[in-house]
C-alpha cells in the first residue's frame, strides 16, 4: 500500500510538473506570437537609429489664410515644408536592421484618412499629406504598424546609414473652418519597416501647430509663358558651378485685398531639380539626341543676381489692394560638370503664390 501510494504520489507530482511545463511552453509560444504581432510594419518604437533632424519635432505654422475659392483637393499655397533626415542605425540582433531594409513613414495622428493620402488636422476643410522624395503620398498609413513600402522613403545602406527626404503640405478638403491645428492629429512617424526601430533617439515623429482662417480674396497673375536664354558656348561653362547668360523676366500679382505674399518655385513637366538651395533646374530629356548635358538653368533674383531657392517659400512682403506688384527674376546657365556637352536646353518651371 505504501509502495502503491508512493507510486500514485509520484505520478501526481510528475503530472503536475508536466502540466506546469506544458503551460510554460505554451505561454512562451504565446509571448513569441504576441511579440511578432506587435512588430510587423512597426515604424516604430524608439530604437537605435540616429537622426540629424532631431525628433520629436513640432513645426509652428503661420496663420493660414485660405482663399474660399481654392479648389477642393488643391494644396494650400505656402504650406509645403521639406525635411531631410540622415543618420545611422545599429543592428538589433533580430535581423530586421540590415542593408536594404526599407524606411517608411506612418500617420501617427489620432485623426482619419479623409481621401487617399490626406489625413485630418482638427480644422474643418484642411487635411495634411506627406510625400516621399519622388512625390508619392502615404496611403493607408494610419498607425505605427502601417505598411507604406510602396511609397518607401529609402533604404538602409551597406553601413546601415540612411538619408531620406519628405515634403509635408496642407490640402483643402472641403469648406474651410476657422480654428487651430491639433498637434495630436498632425503627426507623422518614421522608422525601419518591421523593426520596431524609429529614426531618432528621443522620438520619431513630427507634428504641426498653427491656425487657419478662410478668406475671401481674389488674385490675378501676370507672367510670360516662355523665357528664351541667349546662346552660349560650352567653353564659357568650363568648371562645375560656373554660370553664363542672362534672361530677365517679371512676375506680376494683383489682389482685390491687401495681403502678405510669398512665392515658391519648382520644376514641372519632367524637369528635375538639381539643387533646390541654389535654384538650379535640370534639363528635360537630358541625354536624348540634340539635348545638352552637364548643364542646368539657375533662377536668380533679377536685381541682386543671387540664387532663388526652389521648393521653398520666398517671402515677398506686403502688397496693397488692387495694385499691381511686380517681381523681377532671371534665368542663366549653370554648369553641373567640368565639361558640359553642347545641345538644346529646355525645361519647365512652375510658381505658386501664397498670401495671408
Amino acid at each position: 500500500m505504501v509502495v502503491a501510494g508512493g507510486g500514485c504520489e509520484d505520478g501526481v507530482n510528475w503530472g503536475s510538473v508536466m502540466i506546469r511545463r506544458v503551460w510554460i511552453e505554451t505561454l512562451k509560444k504565446m509571448l513569441r506570437v504576441l511579440a511578432f504581432v506587435a512588430v510587423p510594419g512597426a515604424a516604430h518604437a524608439l530604437g537605435a537609429c540616429s537622426s540629424s533632424t532631431s525628433m520629436p519635432y513640432l513645426q509652428a505654422m503661420n496663420n493660414m489664410a485660405v482663399a474660399v475659392n481654392l479648389a477642393v483637393g488643391a494644396e494650400i499655397p505656402g504650406t509645403r515644408r521639406n525635411y531631410t533626415f540622415s543618420g545611422r542605425c545599429v543592428a538589433d540582433g533580430n535581423q530586421s536592421i540590415y542593408a536594404g531594409a526599407p524606411i517608411i513613414a506612418c500617420y501617427y495622428g489620432s485623426g482619419r484618412e479623409i481621401t487617399p493620402g490626406v489625413y485630418s488636422t482638427g480644422v474643418a476643410g484642411i487635411g495634411i499629406r506627406l510625400r516621399n522624395a519622388v512625390g508619392q503620398p502615404m496611403i493607408n498609413a494610419i498607425g505605427v504598424a502601417c505598411d507604406t513600402r510602396a511609397a518607401a522613403l529609402g533604404a538602409l545602406a551597406a553601413d546601415l546609414s540612411y538619408a531620406v527626404s519628405v515634403s509635408i503640405e496642407f490640402v483643402k478638403t472641403g469648406a474651410i473652418g476657422q480654428g487651430s491645428l491639433d498637434p495630436a492629429q498632425t503627426l507623422f512617424g518614421f522608422g525601419v519597416y518591421r523593426s520596431a526601430v524609429g529614426l531618432g533617439r528621443g522620438g520619431n515623429h513630427i507634428g504641426f501647430t498653427g491656425s487657419a482662417t478662410p478668406r475671401q480674396i481674389t488674385c490675378t497673375r501676370r507672367a510670360p509663358t516662355t523665357v528664351t536664354l541667349p546662346d552660349a558656348t560650352a567653353s564659357s561653362l568650363s568648371g562645375n558651378g560656373s554660370t553664363t547668360g542672362f534672361a530677365p523676366f517679371s512676375i506680376g500679382l494683383t489682389c482685390d485685398g491687401a495681403a502678405v505674399v510669398g512665392i515658391s518655385f519648382d520644376g514641372a513637366g519632367g524637369t528635375p531639380v538639381r539643387s533646390a538651395s541654389m535654384g538650379v533646374l535640370g534639363i528635360q530629356n537630358e541625354g536624348a539626341a540634340d539635348m545638352a548635358s552637364g548643364v542646368g538653368v539657375q533662377l536668380i533674383d533679377g536685381s541682386t543676381y543671387s540664387p532663388v531657392p526652389l521648393q521653398a517659400r520666398n517671402p515677398l512682403g506686403n502688397i496693397p489692394a488692387n495694385g499691381m506688384s511686380s517681381y523681377r527674376y532671371a534665368f542663366r546657365y549653370h554648369s553641373l560638370s567640368a565639361r558640359p556637352s553642347p545641345g538644346t536646353v529646355r525645361g519647365t518651371m512652375v510658381f505658386t503664390f501664397d498670401y495671408q
